[in-house]
This record gives structure tokens, sequence and C-alpha cells, in this order.
């Protein structure tokens, strides 16, 4: 009789440098306590299926990867990794399509539950490994930062040259999270920014260097447990963000009424829509939330996650 394995893992916020880690900068990410869970169990036929709250789904292990569905893709490739069909069950807490790395933390979960099932002696490894190549096979240009953030947990720190590198930093940083809710496109906005960096190179390279010094400001901040310093540092690169392009009227009016109460806040993610996020701690982390929520704006608080993908065998 087969158990039912399961595993979570962490959403993740990316706190400075998106689109400018696409063009050789650093960025820094971080795993939030926002978690999918997956619980997976071998089955007797040859498929894959899985539910959620969006509804079932089911795909024979045979099937051509390139005609499968991009929901069932990455759990298909897990499950032939295992080499056998498997049922999961996947739960989540992490908002769909709201750039908090709710499709990175379903990879992960299902890698960890079907890895319990395999013979795995680096299970992080292995899971990082496992999950990047799912994602993959539905976003070929992942960097795995994403993957590495709800793998291993904490902050990473991000640079094109490198790969991901978790950081130790002092505990005491809450994030607020509040969604536009307004429709957007990663890849409208990435292309977007890449014509702006083809028709203006050198600024861009100054922008690229700029943004560069302000992760790494971040990062020796948030080592010191100075989250006012952070909270200015992503003030500053907000700023980057609004010459790049990617805010609006609204993204600025939420960043507004944050920074009333906040150390600083900014885009987080692609823009043009999506979310922002505030820097706070406990002096100041409700007024945040409550400012924003009273607009009507869906508010999320957050920490930081340190634990990174976990089992739990039931």
């Amino acid at each position: 009789m087969y158990v039912v394995a399961t595993y979570s893992a962490p959403g993740k916020v990316i706190l400075f440098g998106e689109h400018f880690v696409v063009h050789g900068a650093t960025a820094l990410l971080c795993a939030i306590d926002m978690r999918v869970t997956v619980s997976a169990i071998p089955v007797s036929d040859c498929a894959v299926s899985i539910h959620s709250i969006l509804g079932s789904a089911q795909v024979c292990m045979d099937a051509d990867p390139a005609l499968i569905s991009p929901m069932l893709r990455p759990f298909h490739h897990v499950a032939a990794y295992g080499g056998r069909g498997m049922h999961m069950d996947i739960r989540s807490d992490i908002p769909i399509g709201a750039g908090l790395g709710s499709s990175s933390a379903c990879c992960v979960a299902a890698a960890g539950a079907v890895l319990h099932h395999n013979d795995t002696h680096d299970i992080s490894g292995d899971i990082l490994n496992l999950s990047l190549a799912a994602e993959r096979s539905v976003y070929p240009e992942s960097s795995g930062a994403d993957c590495a953030a709800s793998v291993f947990g904490g902050v990473i720190e991000y640079a094109p040259d490198t790969g991901p590198v978790r950081q130790d930093v002092k505990p005491g940083i809450r994030l607020v999270i509040a969604d536009s809710q307004m429709p957007h496109s990663t890849a409208h906005a990435v292309m977007s920014v890449g014509r702006l960096a083809s028709e203006n190179p050198d600024n861009f390279e100054g922008m690229i260097h700029d943004a560069t010094d302000i992760t790494n400001m971040a990062l020796d901040a948030m080592r010191c447990g100075d989250t006012r310093k952070v909270g200015q540092l992503a003030s500053q690169n907000q700023r980057l963000l609004e010459r790049i392009g990617v805010s609006n009227d609204t993204l600025r009016d939420m960043i507004n009424l944050a920074d009333r109460h906040s150390y600083g806040s900014k885009i987080t993610g692609a823009g043009q829509g999506g979310c922002i996020v505030a820097i706070t701690d406990d002096t100041n982390y409700n007024d945040t939330m409550s400012a924003l929520a009273a607009k009507g704006y869906q508010t999320y608080g957050v920490c930081i996650d340190m634990n990174g993908a976990t089992p739990d065998i039931i």
C-alpha cells in the first residue's frame, strides 16, 4: 500500500531588481509565509491526475508533453520523473496571477511529494532541479530564482552569472502586499523594457548599475536588521521602475498611500498591474495594512519564510 506524501512550499516576493536582472543586474527576492501544499500518491493506472480549487484534470503518462495543457504539464513532468502514475491534491494560500510565485511553489511542492517516493540523497537539490525542469516545461526562460526561494526559503540573491544564492539576514521585516487586481502581462512588460534598453543603451546601462547598487545596499541593510534603510532603498528602486515605464496611476496611488505609513514601497514583479510591496516592522505594519485595505485593495501581511519546502508525511 502506497503512503501519501505531502509537501508544502512558500511563495515569493521580488524585493529588488526586477526587470533589470534580465539585463545583468543583481536581484533580491524572498520566500513568504503563504504556501502551496501538494499531496501525492502513486496510482496503478498510467495517468497523472490533479485536483485543486480550480477543478480536476487528468492526462495519460504517455502523452506528448507538447500537447498537454500548461496547467497540467509541470505535474506530468514531475510524475514522469517518478516513473509511475500519480494523483496529486493541491491546496494553496497564494493568490494566482499576482506575481507571488504560485506556479513555482506548485512545482516545488509537487516535486517534493513525488521525490518522497524515490530514493534520493540530496532532497533539497533534487527538488530544486526537478521543480525547475517542471517550470521550464511551460516557461523555458525561467531563471530558477523563484524555485530556489521556494525550496530553500529565506532571502535569495540572484545574478545571471552566479544563479541563486541564499543569504543570511536578521529577522524583523514585515511585508505588506497589496494587489491592484489590474490585468497585466509579464511578457508584454519584459518586451517593453527590452525595447527601451535597445533604444537607449547608455542610459539603460546606468540604470542597471544603479539597480545592482540598490540591491547590494539592501542586502547589507537586511543583514544588519536596518528595516528603515531597506524601505528607503525600496523607494529608490521604485523610481527606477518608474523610469522604465512599468508603473501607472493606480500603482502610484497605492505606493503613495503605503508610504504614508511604511518605510517605503515599490512594485513587485512585472508591473503594469499586479502587486506592490511595502516594507514595515511591528511599529507600522498594522497602519500600513489598514490604510491599503480601507481603500479596497486586496491586502496581505506576510513575513519572510525561512523554512522553504517542508515535508508532512501522512
